[in-house]
């Protein structure tokens, strides 16, 4: 845990530098100097506000090879639903830097649009183009991005390679293990009716982050092992905890896996 707050830490402070642009870099280019520092302006105005959007049109028009101010241009349209225009933003982003942005790409489709193949073809590709294990961290920096590619197996029903994929990184020694991670393994092992091993996961993420999903995807487990006892024990602190609001949640979209209060309730008319 502590180990992944330090990462969350490092990405904080990551996001708050790259979100400036050195436009040094671009000196030799006028044009593209003056676009530099329009999108650097950009960050005075509330993100997705006429302001804020015409100073990237205005960076765009000046430079149309600034893949940074099309990509913080969509991220407006992505958060209020208007997908369509994001997707023509975004492509261009990834288009002119695919190393830079395909991890943007990848996770908006997954999180946003449930494309899990898309999601599949950017992140296979951002390895190839890296050439390193490590490839980025999902952009709300709940997930190490292999975590994000285990999950799009999985919900294109290939359940063995996410498992192979999330052990394989955990098999890592620097892998930082995500707020969510065992929680996710144990369900493809229940999935995949490895139930000891389920266990063993599900007990692994309550040392690293307690929340209603492990208990209730824990109950779930004892239930298939025909251990009644330790199901209902499970879920009802599954239920205590969701109505604490110690459970997955999101403003802008639903997590893999998340549970709500009436699946908990469901659960329990089974036993």
């Amino acid at each position: 845990m502590k180990k992944f707050i330090l990462l969350l830490i490092l990405i904080q402070f990551q996001t708050i530098v790259s979100g400036q642009l050195n436009c040094e870099l671009l000196k030799d280019d006028s044009d593209c100097y003056k676009a530099c520092q329009l999108y650097n302006q950009e960050s005075r105005h509330r993100q997705g506000s006429f302001a804020s959007q015409k100073h990237l049109s205005d960076a765009i028009e000046l430079c149309p090879t600034l893949s940074s101010a099309y990509y913080e241009k969509s991220v407006a349209f992505l958060k209020r639903g208007k997908f369509i225009q994001w997707k023509k933003l975004m492509d261009k982003a990834v288009e002119l830097n695919p190393e830079q942005h395909l991890s943007d790409r990848a996770w908006a489709q997954y999180a946003f649009l449930h494309n899990y193949e898309e999601t599949i073809k950017d992140l296979n590709r951002l390895s190839e183009i890296k050439g390193t294990e490590f490839i980025g961290v999902g952009q709300n920096g709940d997930y190490d991005l292999r975590m994000v590619l285990a999950l799009s197996y999985k919900l294109t029903s290939q359940k063995k390679k996410a498992i192979e994929i999330i052990e394989t990184a955990m098999a890592d020694k620097d892998y930082y293990v995500g707020l969510y991670d065992n929680l996710h393994l144990g369900i493809l092992y229940l999935e995949n009716n490895q139930l000891e091993k389920a266990v063993e996961s599900f007990e692994n993420q309550i040392k690293e982050n307690e929340l209603a999903e492990v208990y209730y995807y824990l109950g779930k487990t004892y239930l298939a092992l025909k251990n009644k006892t330790e199901a209902t024990l499970n879920l009802n602190k599954a239920l205590e905890l969701y109505k604490s609001n110690r459970k997955m949640f999101s403003r802008y979209y639903q997590f893999t896996d998340q549970i709500y209060e009436q699946d908990i309730l469901d659960l329990q008319k089974k036993i």
